[in-house]
This record gives structure tokens, sequence and C-alpha cells, in this order.
């Protein structure tokens, strides 16, 4: 699949001479408020999601939605033995079967149920053994599906399944999957309630359109698309999940959905709900965990997510992890048989999957990350996301993208995660216990940053308020953040340096970590800090010369720090900075960066302490980072 390159343009740099006012009378040896050196621009990443979107955003559904007549169908009489079908045609179901089964290959069905009730002990709609079967089935009225093996799956199909109709289907299956097809699964217009001991339906893709498809239960994921196991390359004709204007409800054990390649989600409602289960380190072998799997403590019955590099101050039986994967929404990770070596398998990295959401209400409540995609891309481009996590809330490995949208994190370790952060619009409400947008990777390729470039952010965390082990870039929108109150994280953490072109900043935190955007900025930052803490409530306000406040935030935690930017800001102008109604500081605009409160004279290139030391040294990063 070919790359289109979004290009955004490297940021403007504007030459600045450290200067700023006066430094307040105290001693404050935590801080670097200088702002020396410069800090990098990155350009955008490449988003292959554009390529993603051109494949799925046309699908029509059309035909199937018409094909609902019951024209020329053999009535097939209720009965309590199996009901076979050996030959292609329409068949009408109504009342009591003991089974539907496909005794041919390569039949193609129209099957009608009207008040049908399907009950076996083995597989309820049996196409396992024939393949090539194309079936359509249309509902109406009320219909019901049940096997009550501990072994096989409700119904399953070798080959594709369409449902249409006005009707109803519940599925159930007390062994493993309530529908199981090897090729494609569609929906349209009709509602699905589903119950599984493995998966609600498992198919090669599934895609669906102005329907209902709820989950009451599953013990795995509650949609799973998986590509075929002698797929050898990355492709966007299987592995998916698409849906379109779907009301989707689940509670499930494992992913609510999960995809090999991509999921593209354009309107409709999405309840999903992911329990999963805690076992203990010792616990290890015996469910096929990896070392690192293990990163929660329970702490007063809560589980709790800690940094990686803390799992190491814990024994055994005090680490925990998640038996299986029970993310929101999931694509990937991947790894293709090598033609050449069958025991060698290939793992795609290069950003071929993909996340879209274009539209729709989103509430997802997730023991593991809410929304994920491994190796690959996360695009938001709107709807309403409501995210509460025990651990990431939008994370994926390579860029997660967002130009639209309101999204509210109520609960998370890290709220927005990526190797590359790229936000240029959308609402964005993020509560984290942890660092709230983080840009990390593991990928040495990878040079990370945080772009943006518009939208109206808020962060509330406990760790980094915003940290990229690359560079942070600002050009527009607007960002408040009320970072950590203890001195060992920062409201911003950047390894290659901060730069502010444009937009709305107000950054509050501790004393300690504190880092000040690079004076390449092409924007003007006010830094000012103070021992005595800024208390929480307190309204921070900024006027200009007239007295006319320009920009107004509430303290919603106590602070030390503040780095305030706005377009106005200008040089050569006077401003004061007001706590309440107590004046904490006036000043006159001489340069990139003006310091209050700082020692002054002591920043390195980057915004950056010798060293990136902590404790006595500003910037760097905090042990919450990646």
């Amino acid at each position: 699949m070919k790359k289109i390159s979004i290009l955004i343009a490297t940021l403007a740099l504007a030459a600045g001479v450290l200067a700023g006012c006066a430094p307040l009378p105290f001693v404050n040896p935590g801080d670097f408020l200088g702002g020396g050196g410069t800090g990098d621009a990155a350009e955008g990443a490449d988003d292959v999601t554009e390529d993603v979107k051109e494949d799925f955003s046309d699908s029509d559904f059309s035909d199937l939605s018409g094909d609902v007549s019951s024209e020329g169908a053999t009535v097939a009489e209720p009965t309590a033995a199996v009901y076979p079908i050996s030959a292609s045609g329409t068949y009408l179901f109504r009342g009591s079967y003991g089974g539907i089964r496909f005794t041919e290959k390569n039949l193609h069905l129209h099957l009608i149920f009207d008040g049908a009730e399907i009950v076996s002990d083995g597989i309820a709609i049996d196409g396992s053994e024939k393949s090539g079967a194309e079936v359509v089935l249309t509902l109406s009225g009320e219909n019901s599906v049940r096997s009550a093996s501990d072994s096989e799956n409700a119904i399953h199909v070798k080959g594709k399944l369409s449902l249409n109709g006005s009707g109803s289907l519940s599925v159930a299956s007390e062994g493993k999957n309530a529908v199981k097809v090897s090729k494609d699964f569609a929906a349209v217009d009709c509602s699905l309630t589903l119950t599984a001991k493995s998966h609600g339906i498992a198919a090669r893709s599934i895609s669906a359109s102005d329907c209902e498809i709820t989950v009451l239960s599953a013990g795995k994921d509650g949609l799973n698309a998986e590509c075929d196991d002698e797929t050898t390359a990355f492709t966007t004709g299987e592995g998916y999940v698409y849906l379109k204007d779907v009301d989707y409800t689940c509670a499930v054990e494992g992913d609510g959905i999960q995809a090999d390649t991509v999921v593209y989600l354009n309107g409709g409602n999405y309840h999903i709900k992911t329990q999963g289960t805690f076992v203990p380190k010792s616990q290890m072998a015996e469910y096929g965990l990896a070392a690192d799997d293990f990163k929660y403590v329970l702490q007063n019955g809560v589980y709790k997510r800690i940094a990686s590099d803390e799992t190491g101050r814990y024994g055994a039986n005090s680490l925990y992890g998640l038996k299986q994967g029970c993310k929101g929404i999931k694509v990937g990770e991947i790894e293709y048989p090598n033609p050449e070596n069958e025991e060698e398998e290939i793992a795609v990295t290069e950003g071929d999957y993909s996340i879209i959401i274009e539209d729709g209400t989103f509430s997802v409540d997730s023991t593991d990350d809410a929304v994920h995609a491994n190796s690959g891309n996360l695009s938001v481009r709107g709807g309403t996301l409501t995210l509460s996590t025990y651990d990431d809330a939008l994370t994926s490995d390579v860029l997660t993208k967002i130009t639209g949208g309101e999204i509210a994190v109520t609960k998370s370790y890290e709220g927005i995660e990526g190797g590359y952060v790229e936000i240029a619009g959308g609402k964005i409400q993020i509560t984290a216990s942890d660092d709230g947008i983080n840009a990390a990777s593991d990928d040495p390729k990878v040079t990370e940053h945080i772009l943006i470039s518009g939208g109206d952010i808020v962060v509330r965390a406990e760790g980094d308020g915003v940290d990229s082990n690359g560079s942070i870039n600002m050009s527009g929108g607007k960002l408040v953040v009320f970072g950590p109150t203890s001195g060992a994280n920062a409201a911003l953490d950047a390894d290659r340096g901060i730069v502010i072109d444009g937009g709305y900043l107000f950054a509050a935190g501790p004393l300690g970590m504190v880092e000040t955007p690079a004076s390449n900025s092409g924007q003007n930052v006010l830094s000012y800090a103070q021992n005595q803490a800024i208390g929480a409530n307190t309204v921070l306000s900024l006027t200009d010369e007239s007295g006319d406040a320009i920009f107004s935030v509430t303290v919603e935690k106590s602070c030390q720090s503040v780095i305030l930017s706005c377009p106005e800001l200008t040089t050569g102008k006077s401003f004061k900075l007001y706590g309440g109604n107590a004046e904490l500081c006036a000043f006159t605009v001489s340069s990139v960066i003006t310091s209050i409160g700082s020692q002054g004279g002591m920043g390195n290139p980057n915004g950056m302490p010798p060293n990136g030391f902590g404790g006595g040294f500003g910037g760097g990063r905090g042990p919450g980072g990646r």
C-alpha cells in the first residue's frame, strides 16, 4: 500500500537572546527558566491512514440491504432433527429446528428466518465441513440460534455470511464462538445479540452498516477479524473491521474490537466494556506471559499501573499482569509467515496498521488500553469519545493523530501516546496518573515528536503533563496543563527541546524539573516561578498595559511554576501577572523568553540541564517517562 506524506511545514525559528526581568529575591535552585539554546523543529510524520480511508469510506451496502425477498422460497418444515440443505436456493424457516447443515460445497443460499428457533447439541447452523458457501440470512421478527455444546460454534460457515432484514437474531454458544465465518461477515439493517464462550464474531473481515450488534458476554473478543494463516504481506483486503452507523455494545473479557489490519469506524454509538483478569507474576508460565506483562500493583484493593523502571522494587507476588489482552479497540500486532523460511515470521512495523475514527459516540471502559494501534497509526478525525482505562487511553506504536472530535479521558495511566503525536484539532480533556501526552518509541528509527497545531486541550497529569523523548512543537491551538505537584516530574518535558511558534499555552507545575521553551521559539514566552506555592483554585490572569485580561486560567492544583505563551505577548509591551487580586509580577517583554523567579544564566542547548540530571537541575525526563 502506497504512503501519502502529509507535509507539515518546518516550524519557523526566530533567533532570540536569553534575557528577562530581574529575578525575584529568593533562592530557587530547582529550575532553569532561561530557555537557553535552541530546540528541534520536527516535520509531520507520514500519514498512511489516507490510503486506508480510500479503501473503506465508499463501501456500499445497498445491494445487501435490498436483498430481502422470499419469493420462490422453499418452506423448511419445522423438525427436531437437523434440516439438511444440499442445493443452492432460497429457504424459509419458521418455528423450531434441531439444526441446519450444509451437505454440499459452494452453495449459494438465501435463508429467511421469520420467527425461527434453532437449537442444537452441536453446531446449530453448520457449514463447517463444506467450503465455498455464500449465505445471505434475512431476518424478520425475532429469531434465535443456540449451541449447547461445550466445544462448538453456534454458527459456523466455511465461506461468506451476510445478514440483513428488519428483524433480530440472538446467537449463543456455550463452548466457542457465537458466529464463526472463514471469510467475510457483513450485516445491515438488522439487530444481532451474541453470547459466547470465545469470540462474539470471528471472521476474516467484519463489515456492518445501520444495524445493532450487542455482545452480552464473551470470553474473548467481541468482534475479531484475522488474516488468513497463509497471508504473507499486509493487505487491506482482509483482517479488518468496518462499521458505519452501527450501534455496538459489548461486555467482554478480551478486546471489544480486534483486527489484524484496520479498524475503520464512521458514525454510530459504541459502548465497549472489557473486564480483564489480573494474575500474579508467579503464574507467568501458566498463562504464557512475558516478564514485561507484569506492570500492575495492588494498592488498597485497586490495581494500579506503574512505570517499567519501578517494577524491580516489587517481588513476584506483588506484581500483576492481565492473563489476556482486553483492550477496547485494537489493531495488530500481526506477524506474517516468511515464505522463504516457514519457521520465521515477519512483523510489519512500517505503519501499515491503522485505526481510524471518523465519527460516532464512543464510551470505552477497559482494563487494558482503550484504543491501541500496534505497529501503526491511530487517527481520530471526529466523534465524541469518553475513555476510561487502567492503562493508556489513545496509543499507537507509530503515529497518533487527532484532527477533530471531542475526547474526554476520564481515567488513564497515560492519556495520549505514540512514537509521534500530532494534534491539529478537537476538544480534548485528559486525566492521567502518569504522563498526559507522551511521545515515546522503542524503534530506533523513530525520532519522537509532539506537534500541536490546533485543538483545545486540557491535561491533568500526575506525571509529566506533556512529555516527548524527542521534541515538542506548538504552532496553534490552546494547551492548558495542570501538571504534577511532585518535583520529580514537570508540566512540559522534551529531550530535544520545546519550540513555541503560536497558539495559547499555559503549563503549571512544581519546581525541580521545570523546562522552559527554547529561545528560538517564534512566539514570546513568560516563565514564572516562586518558592511559595500558588494555591489550587487561584485565578491566574495575564493583563496588558491597559489592565485588560489577555489570558485567564483557574489553577486546579497548587503549583510553583507557570509557563505562559500567547500571540498578545508582544515584544516591547508591558504586562502583569495576577494570582487572584494579588499582583505576582510586572514585566516588559524584551526577548523571546521572559524569565521571572530564576537565578538565570545556567541554561543549556535545548533548554536542558547538564547531563539531564534531575533533583537540583531542571529539564530532563522524570521517572514517569517512557
